[in-house]
């Protein structure tokens, strides 16, 4: 009587666990919308991208999003907007001596996709890693850097585009056809904190928004004191298509490094493909 009882009891529990595991909704996980990345194979334009070693002669890439980097299928690096070919060298795990850091001090000790230059190369830290695809279809427009401040009437232009006050602005580059590319810092409204890249050319206006709620600690990045500076905000790469403008950036911070490629879609800066890296000192 007893076995019986307890073997009806052990069917009543399994069949409450069932309806309740049934019944219950499914976790959201809230995450940023983007543009789709660029395909990684060999038919469609694809971009990722790469950290150099000291001896500019190597790089690795950086995880974007879940995307992995077809070995095969990748061809060329763009490093300081000129375009070198590369070939593929191995994939691996991170070593379990490194420090966990993406730099180039501790580059053979990371994980991931490397590859060789087939070039020497005298500057620069990251690479895009693209194929042929990519190349056809995206001009790469010359530009050069500067620092700055912009001039009163294009100062004008983008305080009238946002309806608020300037705090700072600064001309970061000049292209070959006389557009240029400038980052203003407004005025922080109660808690609204705003920064904005411009891309202006002619009467063409692209614009870049990096809203953040103020604090004196941590606004755009850790520890950043409340203050966007100018200089962690640093291009590497301008591109022209049939279709849009399309920029690379890199965005440093106290701990790490943001890369990100975007492409201009109705007047907007949209984020395609995103990889971070951790940089924070030892």
């Amino acid at each position: 009587m007893v076995k019986n009882f307890t073997t009806f009891l052990s069917i009543i529990i399994a069949s409450s666990l069932l309806t309740s595991c049934m019944n219950e909704e499914p976790k959201q996980i809230k995450q940023e919308k983007k543009e789709s990345n660029l395909k990684t194979d060999k038919v469609e334009a694809f971009v990722g991208f790469a950290f150099l070693n000291e001896k500019k002669d190597s790089l690795v890439s950086l995880a974007v999003e879940d995307e992995k980097i077809k070995p095969e299928a990748a061809t060329h690096a763009i490093i300081e907007n000129k375009i070198t070919p590369i070939d593929f060298s191995v994939t691996k795990p991170e070593s379990e001596s490194s420090n966990g850091r993406q730099t180039s001090h501790n580059f053979s000790n990371n994980g991931g996709t490397f590859f060789s230059l087939k070039e020497q190369i005298k500057e620069g830290d990251f690479a895009l890693i693209v194929n042929q695809k990519f190349i056809d279809q995206n001009q790469i427009l010359p530009f050069k850097k500067i620092n700055k401040e912009t001039n009163e009437q294009i100062k004008l232009k983008i305080a009238k585009q946002y309806n608020r006050k300037i705090s700072q602005s600064s001309t970061l580059a000049e292209l070959n056809n006389k557009a240029q590319i400038n980052i203003t810092l407004f005025e922080v409204k109660n808690d609204s904190a705003l920064a904005v890249l411009t891309y202006l050319h002619n009467d063409q206006l692209i614009t870049l928004d990096f809203p953040a709620k103020y604090d004196e600690m941590s606004t755009w990045r850790v520890d950043d004191g409340g203050v966007f500076d100018f200089e962690n905000l640093q291009l590497l790469s301008i591109f022209q298509s049939d279709k849009s403008i399309k920029i690379a950036t890199v965005f440093w911070g106290a701990e790490g490094y943001n890369l990100n490629f975007y492409e201009s879609v109705d007047g907007v800066f949209k984020n395609i493909a995103e990889a971070y890296g951790y940089s924070a000192p030892l």
